[in-house]
This record gives C-alpha cells, sequence and structure tokens, in this order.
C-alpha cells in the first residue's frame, strides 16, 4: 500500500510540476496588450505543431530584454481561450 501511496504521489507531483520548454523566435511583441508572437517548434504539453503563434503574458515584465529575432525557449500554458507565457528565456 505504501509503495502504491508513493508512486501515486510522484505521478502527481512529476505532472504538476514537469515543465516542457519549447524553442521558437520571437517574431512581434506587443508590450501594451501583453502579446508577442512566436515562431516555434513542437509544443508537445499542448498537442501544437509547429507554427507561428500569438501568446500572451500576465505580466510584461517578463518580456524587458526580449526583442523581434530574439531566439528563445518559454513555457507556456493554455487558459480559457488564451495561450499564456508563463516564463521566456534566451538559450545560453
Amino acid at each position: 500500500m505504501k509503495k502504491l501511496i508513493a508512486m501515486g504521489l510522484f505521478l502527481l507531483s512529476s505532472s504538476v510540476f514537469a515543465t516542457e520548454w519549447a524553442k521558437g523566435e520571437v517574431r512581434r511583441i506587443d508590450i501594451e496588450n501583453k502579446k508577442l508572437t512566436i515562431k516555434h517548434e513542437e509544443i508537445k504539453s499542448l498537442d501544437m505543431p509547429p507554427m507561428s503563434m500569438v501568446f500572451y503574458v500576465e505580466n510584461a515584465d517578463i518580456l524587458k530584454g526580449i526583442n523581434p529575432g530574439d531566439k528563445v525557449e518559454f513555457t507556456a500554458e493554455e487558459k480559457g481561450t488564451k495561450l499564456i507565457v508563463k516564463q521566456i528565456r534566451k538559450p545560453q
């Protein structure tokens, strides 16, 4: 029983905390409307093939230092009918 509970907790925690970093290139940024366009690779967690797509951000501050043409890595989630970038960074 303890093994079953431990396995369940592991599966739950790994799915909740697993973050898929997608790769892409920023095409446009609209700070005022908190959105950006990214030409991205496949995003398996969102069942999305490679394409250019508009994403939103909840806080425009995460876009500081990000410019059109930059190669980026980002995490995104679906929230209602919008796709929200939660984290974004330039690859090292």
